[in-house]
Protein backbone atom coordinates (compact mmCIF):
# COMPACT_ATOMS: atom_id res chain seq x y z
CA UNK A 1 0.00 0.00 0.00
CA UNK A 2 1.23 3.45 -1.01
CA UNK A 3 1.78 6.05 1.72
CA UNK A 4 -0.92 8.44 0.96
CA UNK A 5 -3.50 5.13 0.45
CA UNK A 6 -2.20 4.39 4.23
CA UNK A 7 -2.12 7.74 5.71
CA UNK A 8 -5.85 7.73 4.31
CA UNK A 9 -6.78 4.25 5.29
CA UNK A 10 -5.97 5.48 8.91
CA UNK A 11 -7.45 8.77 8.96
CA UNK A 12 -10.59 7.14 7.82
CA UNK A 13 -10.74 4.87 11.06
CA UNK A 14 -8.63 6.81 13.43
CA UNK A 15 -10.43 8.90 16.09
CA UNK A 16 -13.73 9.33 16.57
CA UNK A 17 -15.32 10.43 13.25
CA UNK A 18 -18.86 10.23 13.36
CA UNK A 19 -19.53 7.51 11.16
CA UNK A 20 -16.83 5.06 10.81
CA UNK A 21 -18.05 3.28 14.04
CA UNK A 22 -14.66 3.56 15.95
CA UNK A 23 -14.80 5.21 19.43
CA UNK A 24 -12.02 6.82 20.70
CA UNK A 25 -11.68 6.95 24.38
CA UNK A 26 -7.92 7.65 25.07
CA UNK A 27 -8.29 11.29 24.59
CA UNK A 28 -5.51 11.66 27.05
CA UNK A 29 -3.02 10.34 24.13
CA UNK A 30 -4.79 12.40 21.72
CA UNK A 31 -8.07 14.24 20.51
CA UNK A 32 -8.96 14.53 16.92
CA UNK A 33 -8.75 17.23 15.06
CA UNK A 34 -11.72 19.57 14.46
CA UNK A 35 -13.04 20.69 11.03
CA UNK A 36 -12.48 24.13 12.81
CA UNK A 37 -9.08 23.21 13.50
CA UNK A 38 -8.37 21.81 10.00
CA UNK A 39 -9.96 24.72 8.58
CA UNK A 40 -6.90 26.81 10.46
CA UNK A 41 -4.51 24.60 9.20
CA UNK A 42 -4.99 24.45 5.45
CA UNK A 43 -5.59 28.62 5.38
CA UNK A 44 -2.38 28.91 7.24
CA UNK A 45 -0.65 26.56 4.97
CA UNK A 46 -2.21 28.32 2.05
CA UNK A 47 -1.74 31.95 2.54
CA UNK A 48 0.93 32.44 5.53
CA UNK A 49 4.75 32.95 4.50
CA UNK A 50 7.72 32.83 6.64
CA UNK A 51 7.18 34.74 10.11
CA UNK A 52 10.67 36.31 9.95
CA UNK A 53 9.85 37.47 6.25
CA UNK A 54 9.27 41.31 5.47
CA UNK A 55 6.58 40.68 2.92
CA UNK A 56 2.88 40.07 3.48
CA UNK A 57 3.13 36.56 3.62
CA UNK A 58 5.12 36.97 6.62
CA UNK A 59 2.81 39.88 7.93
CA UNK A 60 -0.08 37.15 7.55
CA UNK A 61 1.89 34.50 9.60
CA UNK A 62 2.81 37.23 12.00
CA UNK A 63 -1.05 38.40 12.44
CA UNK A 64 -1.51 34.18 12.98
CA UNK A 65 1.27 33.97 16.01
CA UNK A 66 0.03 37.23 17.85
CA UNK A 67 -3.77 35.61 17.38
CA UNK A 68 -2.81 32.34 18.76
CA UNK A 69 -0.73 33.69 21.64
CA UNK A 70 -3.70 35.52 22.43
CA UNK A 71 -6.20 32.22 22.53
CA UNK A 72 -3.61 30.56 24.47
CA UNK A 73 -2.96 33.48 27.15
CA UNK A 74 -7.24 33.26 27.69
CA UNK A 75 -6.94 29.68 28.73
CA UNK A 76 -4.27 30.36 31.26
CA UNK A 77 -5.17 32.83 34.17
CA UNK A 78 -2.35 35.12 34.84
CA UNK A 79 -0.66 34.95 31.23
CA UNK A 80 -0.35 37.41 28.55
CA UNK A 81 -0.04 36.67 24.79
CA UNK A 82 3.92 38.24 25.37
CA UNK A 83 4.47 35.20 27.76
CA UNK A 84 3.66 32.58 25.50
CA UNK A 85 6.44 30.33 23.67
CA UNK A 86 5.34 28.00 20.79
CA UNK A 87 7.22 24.65 21.03
CA UNK A 88 6.81 21.05 19.59
CA UNK A 89 4.93 19.55 22.44
CA UNK A 90 5.24 19.34 26.15
CA UNK A 91 8.10 17.82 26.08
CA UNK A 92 9.93 20.17 24.59
CA UNK A 93 9.01 22.48 27.30
CA UNK A 94 9.25 20.64 29.74
CA UNK A 95 13.03 19.78 28.83
CA UNK A 96 13.63 23.52 28.09
CA UNK A 97 12.47 24.23 31.57
CA UNK A 98 14.17 21.68 33.27
CA UNK A 99 17.76 22.42 31.64
CA UNK A 100 17.78 25.60 33.37
CA UNK A 101 18.88 23.75 36.35
CA UNK A 102 22.44 23.48 34.39
CA UNK A 103 22.54 27.12 33.85
CA UNK A 104 21.25 28.59 37.58
CA UNK A 105 22.88 25.75 39.32
CA UNK A 106 19.43 24.71 40.48
CA UNK A 107 18.35 21.37 42.41
CA UNK A 108 15.39 19.87 41.03
CA UNK A 109 12.47 18.81 43.07
CA UNK A 110 9.68 16.92 41.50
CA UNK A 111 7.37 13.95 41.80
CA UNK A 112 7.28 10.31 41.93
CA UNK A 113 4.91 10.31 39.17
CA UNK A 114 5.63 12.86 36.53
CA UNK A 115 5.37 12.24 32.84
CA UNK A 116 8.65 10.63 31.27
CA UNK A 117 9.64 13.92 30.06
CA UNK A 118 10.01 15.52 33.36
CA UNK A 119 11.49 11.99 35.14
CA UNK A 120 13.82 11.25 32.14
CA UNK A 121 15.35 14.90 32.03
CA UNK A 122 15.78 14.99 35.87
CA UNK A 123 17.50 11.37 35.65
CA UNK A 124 19.84 12.74 32.73
CA UNK A 125 19.91 16.04 34.98
CA UNK A 126 20.82 14.51 38.05
CA UNK A 127 23.97 11.77 35.75
CA UNK A 128 24.71 15.58 34.97
CA UNK A 129 25.32 16.49 38.48
CA UNK A 130 22.25 18.33 39.00
CA UNK A 131 20.87 17.38 42.45
CA UNK A 132 16.94 16.10 42.68
CA UNK A 133 14.47 14.95 44.77
CA UNK A 134 11.89 12.69 44.17
CA UNK A 135 8.72 12.83 46.74
CA UNK A 136 6.27 10.29 46.99
CA UNK A 137 2.79 10.02 46.72
CA UNK A 138 -0.12 8.86 48.74
CA UNK A 139 -2.57 5.84 47.56
CA UNK A 140 -4.77 8.35 45.86
CA UNK A 141 -1.47 10.14 43.92
CA UNK A 142 -1.73 12.94 45.96
CA UNK A 143 2.14 14.25 46.25
CA UNK A 144 3.08 14.28 49.98
CA UNK A 145 3.19 17.80 51.28
CA UNK A 146 4.79 17.04 54.37
CA UNK A 147 7.81 15.78 52.88
CA UNK A 148 7.90 17.72 49.80
CA UNK A 149 8.14 20.90 52.84
CA UNK A 150 10.91 19.38 54.25
CA UNK A 151 12.82 18.42 50.67
CA UNK A 152 12.12 22.29 50.22
CA UNK A 153 13.65 23.49 53.56
CA UNK A 154 16.69 21.12 52.99
CA UNK A 155 17.91 22.28 49.93
CA UNK A 156 20.48 25.30 50.18
CA UNK A 157 20.89 27.31 46.41
CA UNK A 158 18.18 27.77 43.74
CA UNK A 159 15.89 24.92 42.69
CA UNK A 160 12.95 24.08 40.32
CA UNK A 161 9.99 22.63 41.87
CA UNK A 162 8.67 20.48 39.35
CA UNK A 163 4.51 18.95 39.93
CA UNK A 164 2.44 18.35 37.33
CA UNK A 165 -1.52 20.06 37.32
CA UNK A 166 -2.73 16.82 37.16
CA UNK A 167 -2.12 13.04 36.53
CA UNK A 168 -2.54 11.71 32.43
CA UNK A 169 -2.95 7.90 33.96
CA UNK A 170 -5.77 8.51 36.77
CA UNK A 171 -6.66 12.07 36.38
CA UNK A 172 -5.75 13.03 39.99
CA UNK A 173 -5.37 17.02 40.36
CA UNK A 174 -2.14 17.70 42.80
CA UNK A 175 -2.71 20.47 45.36
CA UNK A 176 -1.09 23.26 43.17
CA UNK A 177 -2.12 26.34 45.23
CA UNK A 178 -0.58 25.07 48.19
CA UNK A 179 2.93 23.95 46.86
CA UNK A 180 2.97 27.54 45.96
CA UNK A 181 2.43 28.64 49.74
CA UNK A 182 5.21 26.33 50.63
CA UNK A 183 7.47 28.19 48.31
CA UNK A 184 6.32 31.66 49.46
CA UNK A 185 9.13 33.77 49.83
CA UNK A 186 12.00 31.24 48.55
CA UNK A 187 12.76 34.31 45.60
CA UNK A 188 15.51 31.47 44.27
CA UNK A 189 13.01 29.16 43.65
CA UNK A 190 11.24 28.13 40.00
CA UNK A 191 7.84 26.32 40.50
CA UNK A 192 6.97 24.85 37.14
CA UNK A 193 3.95 22.46 36.58
CA UNK A 194 3.49 20.28 33.44
CA UNK A 195 -0.44 21.25 32.31
CA UNK A 196 -0.81 19.20 29.56
CA UNK A 197 -3.61 17.37 30.81
CA UNK A 198 -5.62 20.37 32.97
CA UNK A 199 -5.34 22.90 30.03
CA UNK A 200 -8.87 23.33 28.60
CA UNK A 201 -10.22 20.81 31.69
CA UNK A 202 -9.70 23.16 34.50
CA UNK A 203 -8.06 26.06 35.29
CA UNK A 204 -4.62 26.80 34.98
CA UNK A 205 -3.02 29.80 36.55
CA UNK A 206 -0.05 31.77 36.79
CA UNK A 207 1.92 33.68 38.79
CA UNK A 208 0.68 34.82 42.54
CA UNK A 209 -0.70 31.45 44.61
CA UNK A 210 0.56 29.56 41.44
CA UNK A 211 3.27 28.15 38.93
CA UNK A 212 5.39 30.48 37.37
CA UNK A 213 5.88 28.41 33.82
CA UNK A 214 3.34 25.79 32.75
CA UNK A 215 4.01 23.66 29.66
CA UNK A 216 1.06 22.43 27.47
CA UNK A 217 0.29 20.41 24.47
CA UNK A 218 -1.93 21.35 21.37
CA UNK A 219 -3.33 18.16 20.56
CA UNK A 220 -4.81 17.22 23.94
CA UNK A 221 -7.46 19.99 23.09
CA UNK A 222 -7.95 19.03 19.53
CA UNK A 223 -5.38 21.24 18.45
CA UNK A 224 -2.80 19.20 15.85
CA UNK A 225 0.28 16.74 16.87
CA UNK A 226 3.38 19.13 17.31
CA UNK A 227 2.73 21.91 18.77
CA UNK A 228 2.49 23.24 22.38
CA UNK A 229 3.34 26.13 24.50
CA UNK A 230 5.66 27.48 27.43
CA UNK A 231 3.64 29.90 29.20
CA UNK A 232 4.93 31.76 32.14
CA UNK A 233 4.04 35.00 34.82
CA UNK A 234 4.63 38.14 33.27
CA UNK A 235 8.23 39.36 34.37
CA UNK A 236 9.35 35.84 34.36
CA UNK A 237 12.81 35.51 32.59
CA UNK A 238 14.71 32.43 34.25
CA UNK A 239 13.28 29.79 31.63
CA UNK A 240 16.67 29.93 29.07
CA UNK A 241 16.40 29.10 25.54
CA UNK A 242 17.11 25.81 24.59
CA UNK A 243 17.04 25.79 21.42
CA UNK A 244 19.56 28.29 19.54
CA UNK A 245 20.36 29.69 16.28
CA UNK A 246 17.72 32.25 15.60
CA UNK A 247 15.93 35.09 16.71
CA UNK A 248 12.51 33.65 16.66
CA UNK A 249 10.39 34.68 19.63
CA UNK A 250 12.41 36.94 20.62
CA UNK A 251 15.15 34.61 20.88
CA UNK A 252 13.42 32.42 23.57
CA UNK A 253 13.06 29.20 21.39
CA UNK A 254 15.06 29.81 17.83
CA UNK A 255 13.68 28.02 14.97
CA UNK A 256 10.95 28.81 12.46
CA UNK A 257 7.73 28.70 13.77
CA UNK A 258 5.47 26.31 12.04
CA UNK A 259 2.28 28.28 11.63
CA UNK A 260 0.19 26.16 10.31
CA UNK A 261 0.19 24.07 13.59
CA UNK A 262 -0.09 27.16 15.60
CA UNK A 263 -3.04 28.29 13.86
CA UNK A 264 -4.94 24.77 14.63
CA UNK A 265 -3.86 25.42 18.12
CA UNK A 266 -5.32 28.50 18.38
CA UNK A 267 -8.41 27.85 16.70
CA UNK A 268 -8.21 24.87 19.36
CA UNK A 269 -7.93 27.08 22.26
CA UNK A 270 -10.57 29.76 21.21
CA UNK A 271 -12.94 26.93 20.77
CA UNK A 272 -12.50 25.34 23.95
CA UNK A 273 -12.68 28.91 25.74
CA UNK A 274 -16.20 29.57 24.26
CA UNK A 275 -17.24 26.37 25.77
CA UNK A 276 -15.28 25.21 28.24
CA UNK A 277 -18.35 24.82 31.47
CA UNK A 278 -20.44 22.55 28.70
CA UNK A 279 -17.51 20.80 27.64
CA UNK A 280 -16.25 19.98 30.94
CA UNK A 281 -20.36 19.12 31.99
CA UNK A 282 -20.29 17.14 29.20
CA UNK A 283 -17.06 14.95 29.71
CA UNK A 284 -18.07 14.60 33.43
CA UNK A 285 -21.49 13.51 32.75
CA UNK A 286 -19.72 10.40 30.64
CA UNK A 287 -17.04 9.57 33.15
CA UNK A 288 -19.15 9.52 35.74
CA UNK A 289 -21.68 6.88 33.94
CA UNK A 290 -18.89 5.02 32.56
CA UNK A 291 -16.99 4.41 36.04
CA UNK A 292 -21.17 3.38 37.88
CA UNK A 293 -21.63 0.89 35.25
CA UNK A 294 -18.22 -0.92 35.01
CA UNK A 295 -18.01 -0.55 39.01
CA UNK A 296 -21.37 -1.70 38.96
CA UNK A 297 -21.36 -4.73 36.90
CA UNK A 298 -18.43 -5.80 36.83
CA UNK A 299 -16.65 -8.06 40.53
CA UNK A 300 -13.36 -6.54 41.40
CA UNK A 301 -13.83 -3.45 39.10
CA UNK A 302 -12.13 -0.74 41.30
CA UNK A 303 -11.36 3.01 40.30
CA UNK A 304 -8.25 4.69 41.24
CA UNK A 305 -7.73 8.01 42.79
CA UNK A 306 -11.66 7.76 43.51
CA UNK A 307 -11.23 10.08 46.74
CA UNK A 308 -8.85 12.91 45.09
CA UNK A 309 -10.36 15.64 43.30
CA UNK A 310 -9.91 14.59 38.95
CA UNK A 311 -10.12 15.48 35.74
CA UNK A 312 -13.96 15.34 34.20
CA UNK A 313 -12.70 13.28 31.43
CA UNK A 314 -9.99 10.29 33.11
CA UNK A 315 -10.85 7.26 34.80
CA UNK A 316 -8.88 4.65 35.46
CA UNK A 317 -10.18 1.40 36.58
CA UNK A 318 -8.48 -1.69 37.60
CA UNK A 319 -10.04 -5.26 36.87
CA UNK A 320 -8.41 -7.16 39.05
CA UNK A 321 -6.87 -10.80 37.91
CA UNK A 322 -7.37 -9.64 34.10
CA UNK A 323 -4.90 -8.99 31.41
CA UNK A 324 -5.41 -5.30 31.17
CA UNK A 325 -2.93 -5.45 27.73
CA UNK A 326 -5.24 -8.55 26.44
CA UNK A 327 -8.51 -6.02 27.18
CA UNK A 328 -6.99 -3.38 25.21
CA UNK A 329 -6.43 -5.56 22.05
CA UNK A 330 -10.02 -7.44 22.13
CA UNK A 331 -11.05 -3.78 22.74
CA UNK A 332 -9.12 -2.66 19.69
CA UNK A 333 -10.77 -5.26 17.35
CA UNK A 334 -13.93 -4.00 18.19
CA UNK A 335 -13.10 -0.43 17.43
CA UNK A 336 -12.53 0.80 21.15
CA UNK A 337 -9.42 2.32 21.69
CA UNK A 338 -8.46 2.71 25.48
CA UNK A 339 -5.26 2.46 26.79
CA UNK A 340 -2.80 1.32 29.79
CA UNK A 341 -1.33 4.64 30.70
CA UNK A 342 0.78 7.60 29.12
CA UNK A 343 1.60 7.02 24.96
CA UNK A 344 4.92 7.76 26.14
CA UNK A 345 5.68 5.16 27.61
CA UNK A 346 2.90 2.36 26.13
CA UNK A 347 4.90 0.70 24.02
CA UNK A 348 7.08 -0.72 26.80
CA UNK A 349 6.06 -3.82 28.77
CA UNK A 350 6.50 -1.78 32.66
CA UNK A 351 4.02 -1.56 35.02
CA UNK A 352 2.71 1.89 35.34
CA UNK A 353 5.29 3.86 37.29
CA UNK A 354 2.15 5.83 38.78
CA UNK A 355 0.05 3.07 39.99
CA UNK A 356 3.05 1.26 41.36
CA UNK A 357 4.00 4.87 43.19
CA UNK A 358 0.54 4.66 44.61
CA UNK A 359 0.87 1.32 46.43
CA UNK A 360 -0.61 -1.03 43.77
CA UNK A 361 1.17 -4.35 43.03
CA UNK A 362 2.98 -4.41 39.58
CA UNK A 363 0.22 -7.21 38.65
CA UNK A 364 -2.91 -5.00 39.35
CA UNK A 365 -1.19 -1.81 37.60
CA UNK A 366 -1.27 -4.64 34.53
CA UNK A 367 -4.69 -4.89 35.02
CA UNK A 368 -5.47 -1.26 34.71
CA UNK A 369 -6.69 0.64 32.03
CA UNK A 370 -7.54 4.46 31.22
CA UNK A 371 -10.38 5.42 29.83
CA UNK A 372 -10.56 9.35 28.58
CA UNK A 373 -13.45 11.01 26.63
CA UNK A 374 -13.51 14.22 24.96
CA UNK A 375 -16.43 16.82 24.16
CA UNK A 376 -16.46 14.79 20.86
CA UNK A 377 -17.56 11.46 22.58
CA UNK A 378 -21.40 10.89 22.95
CA UNK A 379 -23.57 8.90 25.36
CA UNK A 380 -24.35 6.18 22.99
CA UNK A 381 -20.54 5.54 22.51
CA UNK A 382 -19.71 5.55 26.15
CA UNK A 383 -22.68 3.10 26.46
CA UNK A 384 -21.19 1.03 23.75
CA UNK A 385 -17.85 1.11 25.46
CA UNK A 386 -19.45 -0.13 28.43
CA UNK A 387 -21.20 -3.09 26.79
CA UNK A 388 -17.97 -4.24 24.88
CA UNK A 389 -16.04 -3.97 28.31
CA UNK A 390 -18.53 -6.02 30.06
CA UNK A 391 -19.04 -8.62 27.56
CA UNK A 392 -15.27 -8.54 27.31
CA UNK A 393 -14.32 -8.79 31.11
CA UNK A 394 -17.02 -12.04 31.58
CA UNK A 395 -15.46 -13.76 28.90
CA UNK A 396 -11.62 -12.94 30.03
CA UNK A 397 -13.01 -14.15 33.73
CA UNK A 398 -14.15 -17.05 32.90
CA UNK A 399 -11.27 -18.14 30.83
CA UNK A 400 -9.01 -17.87 34.11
Amino acid sequence: MLAGELLKTEGQNAGRLGDVGVVNLDANANTAATPAVCDAVMAALEAAGNPSSTHEGGAVARRILAEARDAVSALVHGSTDETVVFTSGCTEANNTVLYAALATGAAIITSAIEHPSVLAVANALMRAGVTVRTIGVDANGIIDLPSLETAIVATAGPIIVSVQSANSETGVIQPIPQIAALLKGRADTLFHSDAAQAFGKVPVHVGARAPDVVTISGHKVHAPMGVGAIITAQNEDRVAALLHGGDQQGGRRAGTEPVALIAGMAAACSARASTMLADVHRMRTMRDRLERSLTAQIPGAKVNGVNADRLPNTSSVTFLGLDGMALVAQLDAEGIMVSQGSACSSMRPTPSHVLTAMGMTEADAFSTIRFAVSPLNTIDEVDAAIAAVIHITKAMGASL
